[in-house]
């Protein structure tokens, strides 16, 4: 397994481009260095950028159905306030139409206290006494039916004011109750508002988060082309220089190697060195973790190579001080090129 400081799914772009160029210059003649691999990679990000259109078409819609809940709900909100003011405004009015009909009934009560009080001082009015005491029949007949009509005006007026008063309590509850009532539903539709609002910021944030990923798949899309085609044209130049050198120098005995070639899968005793310095391979890709520099008359450019203790690496790099069964391994912080140091390892060639 690869020591990948972030996931396996996610290893280091220099380290795949080292490996793809690596690999395209040892076999030169194969499909290893066409750069096809990152041209994959541009067309699973082409994919992925289909997979976003066809969300944010959905994201789209959903927040149009919020658009549409949002009207309704601030109608039916305006209604609403529009009734409690309604309600405010007819409140108001019973309030005062309360007082009045409160004033007349204590009125009334005051001039009913006013005549008991009188008659309780001058003593009741005596039917004979007010026969005897008229000087005709009809002053004794208008003189009764006075005392009868005053004693039911009074009766009536006091009536009246009690259910006029009655009635604007009663009213007055009535609106209050309806009043409270609105102002429950009041808050509700304006939670309901809020939520939808919220609903709406979101589904806007996550369109634009959409747009940019879909934005960074274009700009990585146009770099991986760029890389691959880059990739592909150091690997025709390594093959032309290799074919030129092959004609122009004459052949010499091969050096004895410390170790022999590798043809295929086999393991291989070597001493491993750490290094941390930043910038490009012999092959002319750029450095990164699983980058392995070796001597190619031993472990050929673009050999695959399982290390332990370290993970997965590829042979695309040479140096002056690797020759024989050395390696050298790039660390991408000088704390953990020093924790690994100098080591005798065995590792497998693939």
């Amino acid at each position: 397994m690869l020591a990948d400081p972030i996931t396996r799914r996610a290893r280091p772009l220099a380290f795949v481009l080292c490996s793809l160029a690596a690999v395209g210059i040892a076999l030169p003649a194969s499909s290893a260095g066409s750069g096809s691999p990152l041209r994959q990679q541009a067309q699973g990000l082409t994919q992925q950028n289909s997979a976003i259109a066809s969300r944010s078409r959905a994201a789209v819609l959903t927040l149009y159905a919020f658009d549409s809940r949002l009207t309704r709900t601030q109608a039916q909100l305006a209604s609403l306030r529009s009734q409690a003011a309604a309600i405010d405004r007819q409140a108001a009015e019973t309030r005062r139409e309360l007082a009045v009909a409160k004033q007349i009934f204590s009125v009334s009560q005051r001039n009913l206290a006013a005549r008991l009080r009188s008659v309780y001082e001058q003593g009741d009015s005596d039917p004979l006494a007010i026969v005897l005491g008229a000087k005709t029949l009809d002053d004794a007949l208008t003189g009764l039916e006075t005392e009868r009509a005053a004693a039911e005006t009074d009766r009536a007026i006091v009536a009246r004011a009690r259910m006029s008063r009655d009635r604007y309590i009663g009213l007055q509850q009535r609106l209050a109750a309806r009043a409270q009532k609105l102002r429950r539903l009041e808050a509700s539709v304006s939670a309901t508002l809020g939520v939808l609002s919220s609903a709406k910021a979101g589904r806007i944030s996550y369109l634009r988060q959409l747009a940019s990923q879909k934005k960074l798949n274009q700009s990585q899309i146009a770099s991986l082309d760029a890389q691959a085609q880059a990739i592909e044209a150091q690997a025709r130049r390594v093959a032309v220089q290799q074919v030129a050198s092959t004609q122009t120098v004459a052949p010499a005995p091969a050096p004895t190697p410390t170790a022999p070639p590798v043809t295929g899968a086999a393991t291989m005793t070597v001493t491993a060195t750490a290094y941390t310095l930043q910038g490009h391979t012999a092959t002319g890709a750029p450095v990164g973790y699983g980058v392995v520099a070796v001597d190619p008359s031993v472990i050929p450019l673009g050999t695959r190579i399982t290390i332990p203790g370290y993970g997965e690496g590829v042979a695309a790099d040479t140096g002056g001080a690797i020759q024989g069964a050395v390696i050298d391994l790039w660390f991408p912080t000088a704390a953990e090129a020093a924790n690994w140091g100098r080591r005798t390892i065995t590792i497998t060639l693939h």
